[in-house]
């Protein structure tokens, strides 16, 4: 109106107390707030979709226990972890593995599934225990929705609001019974109150044995320091495992070098001693019956001026003449 340009409203960081007053969504107050809303959201999208692909996840159950309707079962769908709480889905897991391994550059850094995951030992599966969804209207079970719940709680987890956490089972080398198949087959994803609850000790019977370490915890949020502390007990585990390989490879040489030089006095031993001892017998008199001949040389040189004068030590030089009249006066 002035023709000085006025003030534009939308433009809100040029009016004079925006955003001072602590209920605006931009006060420095309420940032924590919006931090803990875009890690649900976040922590949601993880529980839902595939790192990779970015699909969404099926939770349908596994067409043998799917006739429960509403009773909890297994979700179908293979899903894996990583040790930073990322879901995948198993092939396309394999996929990127099989791509990063054909590289030319060899540069895991730059890969999809990133440089904490070294193959398929580093992602553990991970199964849903999955209810029929009480809002959802369709009466065919094909077609029925499923959300993943706590197995002891029962309450939703795939909120992005309930701290999850995977339990890895210890491997048991040569295990493959029955008992075995049926706990790896049960659902594996919990909620931090049921951990509260049950206690280490109370889950290990049913979901054990496992060792409290190498619980993951799922979309672990930014926010507080959590994903920090993640990675640096990772990096710090890799370090561990490093540095126990190189003492496991420096006993296996320092055990290869022992063995060798072992081997070598043992044969050593064997030649000089013979199988009985007799080839150590015959150096010995070998070298007794030399000793005895130089003792006895000696002793004839030190009697005999003839042959002290030839073989003697500290003998004075002597021409050709002395020699010859020397030993024409000893053969007289």
């Amino acid at each position: 109106m002035g023709g000085d340009g006025g003030t534009i409203s939308s433009s809100r960081q040029y009016l004079r107390g925006a955003g001072k007053a602590s209920h605006t969504a931009d006060h420095p107050s309420n940032a924590l707030k919006r931090a803990k809303v875009e890690d649900a959201e976040r922590a949601r999208l993880t529980l839902s979709t595939c790192a990779i692909s970015g699909t969404a996840f099926n939770f349908s159950p596994k067409s043998n226990s799917a006739g429960g309707g509403g009773i909890g079962t297994v979700s179908a769908a293979e899903i894996v972890a990583c040790p930073f709480g990322k879901l995948y889905k198993r092939e396309k897991a394999l996929e990127a593995l099989l791509q990063r391994s054909r590289a030319a550059s060899g540069d895991v850094s730059t890969a999809t599934l990133g440089p904490h995951i070294r193959g398929m030992k580093d992602l553990h599966p991970v199964r849903f225990h999955v209810v029929a969804d009480s809002s959802s209207k369709d009466v065919n079970l094909k077609h029925k929705k499923y959300v993943p719940v706590c197995p002891i709680t029962g309450s939703e987890i795939a909120s992005g609001n309930v701290p999850l956490f995977l339990i890895v089972r210890l491997k048991k080398k040569g295990g493959g019974n029955s008992a075995n198949v049926e706990v790896d087959e049960a659902p594996n994803v919990i909620s931090e109150r049921a951990i509260k609850e049950m206690g280490i000790a109370g889950l290990q019977s049913e979901y054990g044995p496992f060792d409290e370490k190498d619980i993951v915890r799922l979309a672990p949020p930014k926010t507080g320091g959590i994903f920090d502390e993640i990675q640096r007990n990772w990096e710090a585990k890799m370090a561990e495992e490093s540095e126990s390989k190189l003492r496991k490879k420096k006993y296996k040489k320092r055990k290869r070098i022992g063995d060798a030089f072992k081997s070598v006095s043992s044969v050593s031993a064997s030649v000089t001693n013979g199988p009985n001892g007799t080839r150590g017998d015959e150096v010995r008199a070998k070298k007794s019956a030399a000793d005895e001949a130089r003792s006895s040389v000696h002793s004839a040189v030190a009697h005999s001026s003839v042959l002290s004068s030839l073989f003697g030590a500290g003998k004075k030089q002597q021409s050709e003449k002395e020699k010859r009249d020397g030993l024409f006066t000893r053969n007289c």
